[in-house]
Parts: C-alpha cells; sequence; structure tokens
C-alpha cells in the first residue's frame, strides 16, 4: 500500500544557545489507511514528531512529505487551510470550546473551512454523532456530559471533515479503562469505514496492540517497527518486555 506521509532525515533542534536534539534523522514512512501506534518512554520526541507530521512544528532539518507534498521548510502558518482540511487531531484534553454545543463543537472545522454548514453537512454530523451513541447530546455543553462523551466528540470533531489523516496524542489518557477502550474501539471503526491513516501516541501497550503496526521511539531515534499481525500479540508483547534496541541509521 502507498505510503501517505515519508520522513526522511528528519531533525528537530530547540534553543540557540543551549540546544537539545529532540529528534534524530528520522526516516519512516507511514501506509495509508493504516492505524500505527507510537510508544517509547517520556521525552523521546513522541508528541514532537506528531506535531511536526500535523504541521504544527517545522522540523529543525530533513524531509517531510505528505501525499505527494514536501512541507519541510514553509512556515506552520501557511499551511493551515491544507491542515484543516487533510488532517484532524484528537488530544489527550478534548479540547472543547465550553460555550458552544456538542454539535456546534463537532462542526467547528467546518465553520473554519468553509463557513456556516449546509444541510448536508449537518445530516454529516447528525450521522456521524449517531454512529457513536452522541446524536442525543447534541444540544448539550461540555460541562454537562462525562469524560468519555467530551472525548467521542472530539473524534467526531477531528472526522467531520472526512481528513486523510487522523492524529491522536494519548486520547484515551484521561479516561477509564473501560471507557478508553471503547473510545478505541469507536475511534478505529471509524477510521476503517473512512479509509483515514491514524497515528496514534500512547503510554497504554494494551492499546498500543490494538495498531497494526508500532514504532518505539527512544531517545529521538526510531528504535523498533514491527506489524503487530505478523508477528502475533504475545510475540510483540514478548519483545515489547525485552526493551532491546537496534537504532535506525536512517
Amino acid at each position: 500500500m502507498a505510503e501517505i506521509i515519508v520522513l526522511r532525515n528528519l531533525n528537530k533542534v530547540y534553543g540557540e544557545i543551549v540546544k537539545t536534539e529532540v529528534l534524530k534523522k528520522i526516516s519512516y514512512g507511514f501506509e495509508q489507511g493504516k492505524f500505527t501506534a507510537i510508544i517509547g518512554p517520556s521525552g523521546s520526541g513522541k508528541s514532537t514528531l506528531l506535531n511536526i507530521i500535523g504541521l504544527l512544528e517545522r522540523p529543525t532539518s530533513g524531509q517531510l512529505i505528505i501525499d505527494g507534498q514536501d512541507f519541510s521548510e514553509g512556515e506552520v502558518n501557511d499551511y493551515s487551510e491544507y491542515r484543516n482540511k487533510n488532517i484532524g487531531f484528537i488530544f489527550q484534553f478534548h479540547y472543547l470550546l465550553p460555550e458552544f454545543t456538542v454539535i456546534e463543537n463537532v462542526l467547528l472545522p467546518v465553520w473554519i473551512k468553509s463557513g456556516r454548514p449546509d444541510e448536508k453537512i449537518l445530516k454529516k454530523a447528525m450521522e456521524l454523532m449517531a454512529a457513536i451513541n452522541l446524536a442525543h447530546l447534541k444540544n448539550k455543553y461540555p460541562n454537562e456530559i462525562s469524560g468519555g462523551e467530551q472525548q467521542r466528540t472530539a473524534i467526531a470533531r477531528a472526522l467531520i471533515n472526512s481528513p486523510k489523516i487522523v492524529l491522536a496524542d494519548e486520547p484515551t489518557g484521561n479516561l477509564d479503562r473501560e471507557t478508553g477502550f471503547a473510545v478505541l474501539e469507536v475511534m478505529t471503526k471509524m477510521i476503517q469505514e473512512l479509509g483515514t491513516t491514524l497515528i496514534m501516541v500512547t503510554h497504554d501497550r494494551e492499546i498500543a496492540l490494538r495498531a497494526e503496526r508500532i514504532v518505539e521511539l527512544v531517545d529521538g531515534q526510531i528504535c523498533r517497527s514491527f506489524m503487530v499481525k505478523e508477528q502475533g500479540k504475545d510475540k510483540v508483547k514478548q519483545l515489547l518486555e525485552e526493551r532491546s534496541c537496534v537504532f535506525s541509521e536512517g
């Protein structure tokens, strides 16, 4: 299957006087329509990598190709239109606007993209919300619904524009175990139906085992990458427990 995201010798350095190298020569390709989990210890560069792929940060050097387009050198503000149209974001905290109802929060990317939603978009929003058991809450405000319902609202918001790519940073981190797995099931089902590429950062290895591919980052480098189905879940669990690494040469 074609690679929708290609990273070539990607580096990210913060600071001018005291420099901190967060990502080091990352070279990797993410397949279109696949669910990839990115794991690794705190400070390994996972969220930074996700932000660069999501066009929220620029790489210091190297190449970032998304769907055949080079995004390596431009300013992130220049890519806002492309980002809103093609990339959906789901974070650990839902970032819903408290003064907006559930359906207004879901429709926010549409307002940003093209203004007032028409009847076709409203119907799509209601169908999307119904699929994840949110339709009956459409006129509720975020403080009137549960944490799981808030996160499902954030998922619907991320999917409303039918993005090519969905990036999720610890989307189940603030949820209890049962709710977290329920949210993940909803997310993966919707991703499969839409053929969207899902890349998720997670500390939860049980969540990672539900992905098609696992990529492990350590000290800003790709440590390992493997297909869950090919290895088998028992073998993957063993590999993750071994914590042995051979760093990519890029």
